[in-house]
């Protein structure tokens, strides 16, 4: 029997890990987090891979200034947790700055070495003015 609110501890501490893993365009860190089966989509409906993920984080295509990611609940599955919450960011999509403010979920499975993420949602909150660059990332 897993003791549900350790999990969720250690899954807050594994979002807290890749945040700041992104802040710091730490490849490293993010490619012992994600999952080889990664589905990152974003905002605009693009997705990517873990791969494509990491080479943009790699190479620059999209930088944080600073991000902010409270989290509404913690859902927990045999296997598998969900994290809702949103992401705030101050971010640049190649160079030009952006702003996010995106609910979001977060999906974390067990992969029997190590918990880690296989897919990411964000979706935009539509109370952003529309003179306001929202982040298409």
């Amino acid at each position: 029997m897993i003791d549900v609110e350790l999990l969720r501890a250690d899954i807050r501490a594994f979002e807290s890990r890749r945040y700041t893993a992104m802040m710091h365009s730490d490849v490293d860190t993010l490619d012992a987090l994600l999952s080889a089966r990664l589905v990152c989509a974003h905002s605009n409906g693009a997705r990517d891979t873990k791969l494509s993920h990491l080479d943009k984080v790699r190479d620059g295509t999209f930088t944080y200034t600073s991000i902010d990611h409270p989290e509404d609940q913690i859902i927990v599955a045999p296997g598998c947790a969900v994290v809702v919450g949103r992401m705030i960011a101050s971010a640049s999509w190649s160079g030009a700055p952006k702003f996010l403010d995106n609910s979001s979920l977060a999906v974390w499975v067990d992969e029997g070495d190590a918990w880690r993420m296989v897919a990411y949602q964000p979706t935009p909150l539509a109370h952003l003015s529309p003179s306001s660059p929202s982040l298409a990332l």
